[in-house]
């Protein structure tokens, strides 16, 4: 995936390779750190039952297996801070940016 600069792709809600425009423009530009962050402190009165954790689990897993096949493995962060654990993320590689898609 490139060797230009460090690009932090921060997955959210959207858990795919295919057809992912913050994937794409990273795998241009160098580097990629595919990143999913999930701070349940911030989920307040929305926090996910069973199943949708369920559901997280297996997609986290899915996304895992189709990111190592383009050779580039998903970091999984359990934080009390989304801000504070992506500020880490890009301190650790030195990355450039941070690419992600928006919310819907």
């Amino acid at each position: 995936m490139g060797s230009k600069g460090k690009t932090i792709v921060w997955f959210r809600r959207d858990l795919r390779i295919e057809d992912n425009p913050a994937l794409a423009t990273a795998a241009k530009e160098g580097c990629v750190l595919p990143v999913f962050i999930w701070c349940p402190e911030e989920e307040g009165q929305f926090y996910p039952g069973r199943v949708s954790r369920w559901w997280l689990k297996q997609s986290l897993i899915h996304l895992d297996q189709s990111l190592r096949s383009l050779g580039a493995a998903l970091v999984l962060i359990k934080a009390q801070s989304t801000l504070a654990a992506l500020l880490e993320c890009i301190n650790a590689i030195g990355a450039t940016k941070v690419v992600y898609n928006h919310l819907y």
